[in-house]
């Protein structure tokens, strides 16, 4: 299922799709996606693979195995088609049909010249966005509408700000006959911290490949951070970048396509898509559904029109269902861990 503000998961069982342009806010109709992790089952955030073997035994894994592209093997049909029920009740999963209410957008006229220079980070596409917390946005829009079962906080003893809410980490553990499943980790914004990267490791197993992304390779606080993730991760010194900015060839950007290539990893699963990056996620997640990704792990930044919007009803088009909502409450719930 795969969505914002928690985690996604990509399923292919949602019901209904939303208008992602509709003509007016008040026309909009909102996605069935579940996922503070952004856990996508393919085509839906928790991708399902299907299966052509024919087996005339009752089996009441298939359909939960189907629609989840072979992630949940052991979840009963009664209690999958239960959870759909469930989901669906969410739907729309937003209090009001005007989300502009409670957004970060303003006029830039607002601020003078010389506010903006003071702060650059007001700016976003030539647009200027009021930096006030989000809570009340965040609070009204897009609450978890599915559960993993066995969703784990990874790193569990971590502080408040870097864990991150995997869904059912163990069913990428290779199993006890040692069958070697892939798991690809993408982690996008590191600041240097490797608490998320040694989590998975030590929960999963060593046999997933970790890559770290970040424009910045230093800080006082954490060093360098190639060395710090060495044996972890490997580390790579570039920004997520934008369709444009990929175009452009901007210095120290890469789209995820780009990335993927430059990585031999084209046509590959990402099965867990890590991203803190500072806004960038509002601009970059059309980029992130031209890929096979199946769970998505994102920090969202305030709540800016009309692309918060857009950003969870796409999410939810393309079949990932929000598992997990968690304010991150040392901002003052302005930002979420999805």
């Amino acid at each position: 299922m795969n969505r914002s503000a928690g985690q996604p998961v990509k399923m292919r069982y949602h019901s209904r799709k939303r208008s992602v342009a509709p003509k007016s806010i008040g026309q909009a109709v909102a996605l069935l996606s579940v996922s503070a992790l952004l856990f996508s089952m393919i085509q839906g955030v928790i991708l399902f693979h299907t299966d052509n073997t024919s087996n005339d035994e009752y089996d009441e894994y298939e359909l939960a195995r189907k629609e989840s592209f072979g992630f949940f093997d052991n979840y009963p049909q009664a209690d999958w088609k239960r959870a759909q029920e469930i989901h669906a009740k969410v739907f729309p999963n937003h209090y009001s049909n005007d989300m502009t209410q409670y957004s970060s957008v303003v006029d830039k006229t607002e601020y003078s010249r010389a506010e903006r220079l003071k702060k650059p980070y007001l700016i976003a596409k030539g647009q200027i966005y009021d930096v006030r917390d989000s809570n009340w946005w965040n609070a009204e829009n897009f609450q978890v509408e599915f559960h993993c079962p066995l969703a784990q906080r990874i790193p569990a003893d971590s502080s408040g700000d870097g864990p991150k809410w995997v869904c059912d980490p163990h069913r990428l553990r290779n199993d006890s006959n040692d069958n070697k499943k892939s798991c690809l980790v993408y982690s996008f914004g590191s600041n240097g911290k490797t608490e998320f990267e040694k989590g998975i490791k030590d929960e999963i197993g060593d046999h997933c490949e970790i890559h770290t992304f970040d424009g910045v390779t230093y800080n006082k606080r954490n060093g360098n951070f190639a060395e710090k993730l060495q044996g972890i991760a490997e580390f790579h010194p570039w920004f997520l970048g934008t369709e444009e900015e990929g175009k452009q060839q901007k210095k120290g950007h890469k789209t995820l396509a780009q990335t993927m290539e430059e990585l031999g990893h084209s046509g590959r699963t990402i099965d867990i898509f890590k991203i803190d990056c500072e806004w960038c996620e509002w601009f970059t997640f059309d980029t992130w559904l031209e890929q096979d990704i199946r769970q998505i792990l994102v920090e969202t930044h305030n709540a800016p029109m009309p692309q918060a919007r857009n950003f969870f009803h796409q999410l939810h088009d393309a079949g990932f269902v929000i598992f997990s909502k968690e304010a991150n409450y040392q901002n003052g719930g302005g930002g979420v861990e999805f």
